[in-house]
């Protein structure tokens, strides 16, 4: 069984979707503390390992002005 380290450096999670990966990582780092950084121990390493290979494998999110959409919408109607 490959540990979490080991399966960020072989890029396993290039093949899961986007939305599990960014969900993922964000429940990894809500559990971690800003000081664990700091001197991690080999469990917060491979964490953060994961975080990062999962966030590097995701798609890039698009922020979209919902006034502006919103308005383009109703001069339609």
């Amino acid at each position: 069984m490959k540990r979490r380290f080991d399966r960020a450096m072989s890029d396993e999670f290039r093949e899961s979707s986007s939305h599990e990966n960014i969900n993922e990582a964000i429940k990894l780092a809500i559990n971690m503390k800003i000081l664990d950084i700091l001197q991690p121990t080999s469990k917060t390493i491979g964490e953060l390992a994961e975080i990062v290979s999962r966030l590097q494998n995701a798609d890039c999110l698009e922020v979209i002005d919902i006034e502006l959409f919103t308005s383009k919408l109703h001069s339609y109607s």
